[in-house]
């Protein structure tokens, strides 16, 4: 394989240098979820010689439990107007889709602050452009990537997605969606009931109509997790397992990474551990405008895996209950909720309860009842967009975490996004959005 060697590297030095417990790579990344992996395939493939460190990318990782749907479809910024109110309103409601526990934590009274302020009609204009490009740009590399040896178990299918309604409220919300996806560019089609069905068959929700979203797609989340893990290592990227202890500081640079009693030398650091971002540029100086948003998924295993007959191929979301449903290889995913109440990843069953009982409905409650749920934390950002960017406190680390929802979406050109800024090349798009300081 020929690479292209870009201005940060040294070719001379071998792919790994040891001295005594120190490991020399020209990049160390943090996190080991499918936005770490991009930047360590798109970092690799310019030549650099990488390093990852990750503590449990199929355990605790959003990225594996995720409801696997690759969304151009989602262009409008979390923070929209109505978004606190909302919140508010479902406070007391503890089956609702969105929890915000009240808390008077520094940081976490920070972010809804921010949070709030773009809670606008004028960030919405701002932000869908900016999604609507770079989620299209991601599409575009995450085909281009499935396409290569090793990635058929990534299951990647352009099935697009329908977005339903029953009641007038999620119509009418589905119907603004449209005219905001239509304005923008995106190929949809409004449907009645029955062409949905004729769409979707094995529909067991009770539907009015939905919005087809032609350019979405679905993914299995474990599935390109493990391709892109195989794939780096066939690149010669190390991944290293185990929690970072320290980071080692000379002036305003990082210069290793301890984990265990190994050191990982780099000239530049990548963070890309999720919620837990905040935790590692705290101490570099930075506190991070971040927070985790938990999700919850039930997957029901198909009929061949000792569970039902799914005969779903398309992603569906229900906008009434904000619950999404997503066929995937070997199974089918049903997923919702969004909680901001910090780093708890305990289940709620009272949160649980509408995913299952919806799972109950599709699969049979046989199937359903014994089943564990799976809760994950998601980087929320106060604006809904991500970080990909240089941490302004530092000279060579830089931030890519922060995509709410997208992380799977939104990965591969945030891989992009990091590798031109650190390369000196000319950006794939414009990186200004994603900028870390943008608070400030």
């Amino acid at each position: 394989m020929t690479r292209t060697h870009t201005g940060f590297l040294s070719s001379e030095r071998p792919r790994r240098v040891e001295t005594g417990m120190s490991d020399r790579y020209d990049i160390t990344i943090i996190g080991g979820g499918i936005v770490g992996l991009s930047c360590a395939k798109t970092l690799a493939d310019a030549g650099a010689r990488v390093a990852v460190v990750d503590r449990g990318r199929y355990t605790e990782s959003a990225s594996t439990g995720n409801a696997g749907m690759i969304v151009p479809s989602h262009i409008v910024p979390l923070s929209a107007p109505g978004v606190i109110a909302k919140g508010m309103k479902w406070l007391m409601n503890p089956e609702s889709p969105l929890y915000i526990k009240p808390s008077t934590d520094p940081a976490f009274v920070k972010w809804l602050w921010a949070f709030q302020k773009h809670c606008t009609q004028a960030h919405v204009d701002h932000g869908v452009p900016v999604l609507r490009d770079s989620i299209l740009a991601s599409l575009s590399l995450l085909d281009t990537w499935c396409a290569l040896p090793g990635f058929e178990g990534a299951g990647l299918a352009h099935t697009g997605l329908l977005m339903l309604h029953h009641g007038e409220k999620a119509r009418q919300e589905n119907l603004e969606l449209a005219d905001v996806a239509e304005a923008a560019g995106l190929d949809i089609e409004r449907l009645d009931r029955d062409a949905t069905l004729e769409k979707e068959p094995a529909l067991k929700t009770d539907i009015s109509g939905s919005v087809y979203f032609r350019q979405d797609a679905r993914v299995d989340p474990e599935g390109l997790l493990r391709a892109m893990e195989a794939h780096v290592n066939e690149l010669g990227v190390s991944i290293v397992e185990g929690a970072v202890s320290k980071l080692q500081k000379k002036g305003s640079s990082v210069v290793g990474v301890q984990v265990g009693d190994r050191i990982l030398e780099s000239d530049q650091l990548v963070i890309a551990a999720g919620s837990w971002t905040p935790q590692l540029t705290k101490g570099l100086g930075t506190k991070l405008l971040l927070q985790p948003a938990k999700g919850y998924s039930v997957t029901i295993p198909s009929a061949e895996h000792g569970g039902v007959d799914t005969r779903m191929h398309m992603p569906c979301l229900v906008t009434d209950e904000k619950i999404s449903i997503t066929p995937m290889p070997g199974g089918i995913r049903f997923s919702g909720t969004l909680g901001l109440q910090g780093y708890d990843l305990s289940v709620d069953e009272r949160r649980a309860a509408p995913i299952r009982r919806h799972a109950a409905r599709y699969c049979g409650a046989e199937h359903v009842a014994p089943l564990a749920t799976w809760a994950g934390l998601r980087p929320a950002s106060p604006d809904g967009l991500p970080y990909a960017g240089r941490l302004p406190s530092m000279d060579n680390v830089w931030v890519a975490s922060g995509h709410g929802m997208l992380g799977v979406t939104m990965g591969p050109i945030t891989g992009r996004l990091i590798a031109d800024q650190i390369g000196g090349n000319e950006p794939t798009i414009d990186p200004s959005p994603f900028r870390v300081d943008r608070f400030d």
